[in-house]
């Protein structure tokens, strides 16, 4: 069973979560930091001045800048979730796989969206499972003679 689309962006708390959080996480250590690089720049350039003056002028040479990240904060966030959305799909979908093949399910051939990360992922579990299915089969799927084992090696005559 292929998916095309997922309905749902946000499909594994655990990882996409812990993204979100570290990136939210650096993006205020970055303001926080860049904040208090800017306030001691602005207090050096005249240390006389009253403090207050100083966070004023602060707030009318940066503020601007300062409240455009900060509406910029939702759009990283649904970003990092969409481009993890990515990778965790493929290995979600794949855990549901491996779930299906462990009650005894048929198997159905896993592919991604096209955008997914890992796709040779996918390729190469097929043909693991397809391998498995053909040696517990007594004839392997990749080959039609005698002359290979059931590894996929020549066979060595007895």
């Amino acid at each position: 069973m292929s998916h095309s689309g997922r309905k749902k962006t946000f499909i594994d708390a655990k990882v996409q979560g812990a993204l979100v959080r570290r990136m939210v996480l650096h993006w205020f250590a970055f303001i926080g930091v860049a904040s208090l690089v800017a306030f001691c720049l602005q207090v050096l350039s005249d240390p006389f001045r009253p403090l207050e003056v100083h966070v004023r002028q602060l707030w009318w040479t940066h503020g601007p800048f300062l409240m455009v990240l900060f509406f910029m904060l939702p759009v990283f966030i649904v970003d990092t979730i969409k481009l993890s959305h990515r990778f965790a799909g493929p290995i979600f979908r794949l855990r549901g796989v491996f779930r299906s093949l462990a009650s005894g399910e048929q198997f159905q051939p896993l592919k991604f969206r096209d955008m997914d990360f890992w796709q040779e992922l996918a390729d190469d579990f097929n043909r693991m499972v397809e391998r498995l299915r053909g040696d517990r089969g007594g004839s392997p799927s990749t080959t039609s003679g005698s002359d290979v084992d059931s590894l996929g090696e020549p066979a060595v005559a007895r």
